[in-house]
């Protein structure tokens, strides 16, 4: 187990230069904002709740505000969280089921197929919900109101980190209800109480995050981005569409870890045979079914959503191959075949490292973006960013057009419009005309030195080329690049191939890009 735990952990430490992608630059910009006493919503909007801006804050304030410090606090925790996996196999079944807990976790939260190297919300629940399912496993048989507080709290601010863990915390609140009533020989009362601590625990985190947004004067925005907005957004995908979009990305986090996911297969199976489990079977089951389930509730599946599944499917693998080798022991009446389960999984885990060889050690991190993400110009970010910060004073505002928050981040200059991300201006939901018109407004209002037009699909969203789509943004930017002259370039012509130009006098002889670029306009 520690030979694998410092195998992973020696790629992510191979890997803690890799360029940032969307999601960490968002994560990352709005911590460096709350470092500097800016409270979330007020200069970057988003659907999220604020708990991996105040994780990656932390982070930050510890190792860096740099991609190598976020992705060095990254490696802590999701090695913690393999080796809470392991405490809690180990009690729940034996070390042989918390050792395969440990390893197929902290093999899979590092799967590319999974975006596992990026820092993303789903690592930071997946680590609180591990860390409330170990509390609630010492409290299973207690009614100790502080332990239940705790629980509660744990499972509440996994609901901070990801809204999805929303499905876990539900789960964990009625089984612990449930099981607290069924302890008759205890009174009413106290039976009563550990149930109200625990949901008091549970909203707790998301009460004291109003409270202070709201102290903080941002209430509204927090209130409009992350319940209004997110309402409408995880409205878009029609049911009926939802099949499809997940076997279409269930087959792709799972190809080359599929080994592994069968192993855990094989354990919703076991569990029915496992004498061991069987008081705790329906808790078993329960939290795998809930930690599944976190990954539907917008039909979007999203690749690391699947990352917050890993730590019951992680569970589930440890009973396969602990159950399978205690089935042979019975079956043979001896030692003698109770280690081959171990040794089916440890060639399991092996073909599954060999199979992710490529990225995790022959590739560079530049490489690897480009393998992971494509023409998305994530790379380029770095250098445009540089030429921002070298060419302009610190209080100088910069605007993106485009969905690359990133660049606020690594050019530690601050935003002129809250719109970190456009996706939201392009989508069928009726409050987009109001935010083109709001981003267009804060612009011109705040007359950013420096503007980064992104000529990236990616960048825009599924509908830029949707001709239904409202696209005054585009229109008005026709219109207002005017007051811009083109100082730099970055253009993608291939996966091995960026051309950067800077410089008015090179610009002026460089043809229209080609590929997926970044433009980079200063004020005249």
């Amino acid at each position: 187990m520690v030979a694998v735990l410092v195998l992973v952990a020696g790629v992510r430490l191979h890997l803690l230069g890799l360029p940032l992608e969307r999601d960490e630059g968002e994560y990352a910009y709005s911590g460096q904002l709350m470092l500097q006493d800016i409270p979330p919503y007020q200069l970057a909007y988003n659907m999220k709740f604020p708990g991996t801006y105040a994780a990656y804050a932390l982070i930050m304030k510890f190792f860096g505000e740099t991609p190598a410090g976020i992705h060095f606090g990254v490696l802590c925790m999701t090695t913690l969280t393999a080796l809470m996996l392991f405490w809690l196999g180990k009690k729940i079944l034996d070390e042989t089921a918390g050792i395969v807990a440990a390893t197929a976790y902290a093999v899979l939260a590092a799967s590319p197929s999974m975006l596992g190297l990026a820092g993303h919300a789903t690592h930071f629940a997946a680590f609180f919900a591990t860390a409330g399912l170990c509390v609630m496993w010492r409290t299973r048989y207690s009614t100790n109101l502080l332990a239940a507080l705790g629980m509660g709290i744990l499972f509440g601010t996994a609901v901070l980190m990801k809204q999805q863990a929303v499905v876990i915390g539900a789960w964990a609140g009625i089984s612990f209800a449930v099981t607290c009533f069924r302890k008759t020989a205890l009174p009413l009362q106290k039976r009563f109480l550990a149930v109200a601590a625990c949901a008091m625990g549970m909203f707790l985190p998301f009460a004291l995050c109003c409270l202070i947004l709201w102290h903080a004067g941002v209430f509204k925005n927090f209130w409009f981005w992350t319940i209004d907005y997110a309402e409408k957004y995880a409205s878009i995908v029609p049911i009926g569409q939802a099949p499809g979009i997940f076997w279409k990305s269930f087959l792709f986090v799972t190809h080359k870890g599929f080994l592994l996911w069968l192993v855990a297969a094989a354990g919703l199976v076991l569990m029915w045979f496992d004498g061991r489990l069987q008081k705790n079977r329906g808790w078993f089951l329960g939290f795998s079914v809930a930690f599944a389930l976190s990954v539907c509730p917008d039909f979007y599946f999203r690749k690391h959503y699947f990352l917050l599944a890993l730590p019951a499917l992680a569970l589930l693998a440890g009973g396969a191959v602990s159950g399978t080798g205690r089935l042979l022991q019975d079956k043979t009446g001896g030692l003698k075949w109770n280690n081959l389960p171990i040794l089916v999984y440890g060639l399991a885990l092996v073909f599954t490292i060999f199979a992710n060889r490529a990225i995790w050690f022959e590739q560079t991190p530049v490489q690897i973006s480009r393998t992971t993400y494509q023409a998305d110009p994530f790379p380029e970010a770095e250098v445009i960013s540089d030429y921002i910060r070298t060419n302009s004073l610190p209080d100088a505002r910069v605007a993106v057009l485009g969905s690359e928050p990133e660049i606020y981040f690594l050019s530690q200059r601050h935003s002129a419009t809250g719109y970190i991300y456009t996706y939201g201006l392009l989508e069928p939901q009726p409050f987009a005309p109001h935010m083109q018109d709001e981003m267009i407004s804060q612009i011109e209002t705040n007359s950013p030195q420096f503007v980064v037009f992104v000529s990236d699909e990616m960048s825009w969203g599924q509908y830029v080329n949707d001709p239904d789509s409202n696209k005054k943004i585009f229109y008005w930017w026709d219109k207002y690049q005017t007051n811009y002259m083109l100082v730099g370039i970055a253009d993608v012509l291939s996966s091995t191939n960026t051309v950067y130009v800077f410089g008015t006098n090179y610009i002026s002889h460089y043809p229209e890009p080609h590929g997926s670029a970044l433009e980079l306009y200063q004020r005249k």
